[in-house]
């Protein structure tokens, strides 16, 4: 006899290793995948495009020239906020967010510099940035699905 404890955790093993083999075996699938080295390396490739056309269209960047351009805006940003225009500052060190590497770092960077007001004006508007895409994006879809 066995006793609801037991059973439960019996269920649970046995869905864990389901999982785990579930895992395994696509992972070994895809990994047999004559095309997944070829895929890989266009993923690696096009997460390297950054998108600084104001058609939308992708632009073909080197890393000094990503870098150059980071700089140039961390600059700026910098510039116009010590002179006062804190909105074209704020536009200028998101356009810098958006290209660097380690946007993460970047911010920590950016909170423990830029006065606390004047960085979370620089949340909300990134927040707004990213909603407006993401509407963007599903509006686009939209079109797509309605032809």
């Amino acid at each position: 006899i066995f006793s609801r404890m037991r059973t439960l955790k019996l269920l649970a093993a046995t869905a864990t290793l389901m999982i785990v083999g579930y895992c395994i075996y696509f992972d070994h699938k895809r990994r047999r995948d004559p095309d997944f080295k070829k895929k890989l390396r266009e993923r690696r490739r096009s997460r390297k495009t950054v998108n600084l056309a104001p058609s939308g269209a992708p632009v073909h960047l080197s890393e000094k020239d990503i870098e150059m351009y980071f700089v140039t805006q961390i600059q700026r940003g910098e510039g116009l906020i010590t002179s006062g225009d804190i909105e074209g500052g704020i536009d200028h060190l998101i356009n810098a967010i958006l290209v660097c590497s380690q946007p993460g770092k970047l911010l920590q960077v950016l909170q423990s510099t830029l006065p606390m007001e004047v960085f979370t004006m620089m949340l909300v508007k990134m927040h707004a940035y990213e909603s407006a895409e993401r509407n963007a994006a599903v509006v686009e879809g939209e079109a797509i699905n309605a032809l």
